[in-house]
Order: C-alpha cells, then structure tokens, then sequence
C-alpha cells in the first residue's frame, strides 16, 4: 500500500540521487551517516541531516539508525535492476491518484508540480522538488543520467576596443595633439598681465593730406604689423 501520509513525500535533489548513485557503484556503506552525506555529497552535515536523510528513509534505502537496505542498495546501483527499483518506489510512496494522472515523465510538469502542491500544502519551491523526484521515478532510465554539476557562472567581460587602422589612429592623434596645443596657448594667453598702451600723435596744423596719411601708415606698420 502506498505511503498516505502527506508530509512523506520525498524532496532529494536530482543531482544528490546520482551522486549517491554514482558513490553506491563503487561502494556500498553499511550506513549512512550526515558525516557521510556531506563528504560524499558536499554540503554541511546539517543540510543532510534536514534535507537528504528524511528522504532516504522514506524510500526504504535507510532505516531510522541509517543502516542501508543491501537489497535495494544493489537494485539502485544495479543498471538491470534500477527501472524496478525506481517503479518500486513510486508504488509504494504515491498515492495512486497521481500515478494515474501522470504516469510517465511525459507528464506536464508544471501540472505536477501542481498537484503535489494542492495535495501537501507546500510553497512552489518544495512543490517542484517533489515533482522532479517524482518525474525522475517515472522516468527510471539509469542512461539518462541528469547534468550534475553546477552551472557554471557567466562572468561579464568588459568589450575590448576595436583595433583602430595606422591612418585612422594618426588622424587621432593629430587632432589631440592640436586640441592640447590650442589649450596650453589659451592658458598662456591668460596668464600674461594686461598692457594698454595710449599714443598721442602731434600734428602740425600746416602739415598736407599726405603727410598726414604717411603718419597714420607709418604707425600701421609699426604697431600693428600692416603694410600699407
């Protein structure tokens, strides 16, 4: 008969079941320990104590001392015998009502996830480890064996300047080096004192029109720089 009790539902992580499934090929412990748990799985003892072990023991692979079920330990392990082990477990766990809604991993998952959530009273996240443990029964392929290691974080890198051409890198540079020329004569040009310069020019009554232009262009010439 079918486990009815609702909080009897397991949550172990996927990839903590191929881990430990990868760890039984090698080896079968006598018992699991939390000790064990977080050398074999990573994690503190702690974590296994509250999350993996409860689960172990509602699928039978552990009894409450933590003493393993050589039985089912072999059938986990067991690449022949694994399609069993996990329809055993589904059998005797579920309840038959959601084995008859979703009988195989094809299954709507978000629709999973829902049922185990009306049914356990869980929040989303509970709801969908339960859902995903349930689908992996389903499924009871030891050849597709779910990616177990951790998705590697994406590191943003900075976008490295494009190789300017040799001409378009010169014509750059010319341009800086004008704007830092005209910069430093403006700052020069400021820090030079003011000078006024006031000329009095003296002529004679009697003096001709063109003598008198003749001044005006000799001063044109001499202040200003002008030729006439």
């Amino acid at each position: 008969m079918p486990n009815e009790n609702k909080s009897s539902i397991p949550v172990l992580p996927i990839k903590h079941w191929w881990l430990l499934r990868d760890q039984f090929r090698r080896s079968i412990p006598g018992t699991i320990t939390t000790n064990y748990l977080s050398s074999v799985l990573g994690g503190t003892e702690n974590s296994a104590r509250t999350n993996i072990m409860p689960s172990l023991l509602m699928i039978g692979l552990i009894d409450q001392d933590g003493k393993v079920n050589q039985d089912h330990a072999k059938k986990f392990r067991d690449d022949d015998h694994y399609r069993q082990y996990c329809l055993d477990i589904k059998e005797a766990i579920y309840p038959q009502e959601v084995r008859d809604a979703f009988p195989d991993s094809d299954s709507d998952r978000a629709r999973v996830v829902n049922w185990f959530q009306n049914y356990t009273g869980v929040g989303i996240s509970g709801a969908r480890r339960m859902a995903a443990f349930y689908l992996l029964l389903c499924e009871a392929n030891p050849e597709k064996k779910k990616e177990i290691k951790e998705t590697p974080v994406k590191v943003a890198r900075t976008k490295k300047a494009t190789k300017k051409g040799p001409k378009e890198d010169s014509s750059q540079k010319d341009e800086i080096d004008k704007s830092s020329k005209q910069k430093k004569q403006t700052q020069d040009q400021q820090k030079l004192p003011g000078l006024n310069i006031n000329i009095q020019v003296h002529i004679s009554s009697d003096a001709t029109p063109d003598q008198i232009d003749q001044i005006f262009a000799s001063m044109a010439k001499h202040l200003y720089n002008r030729e006439p």
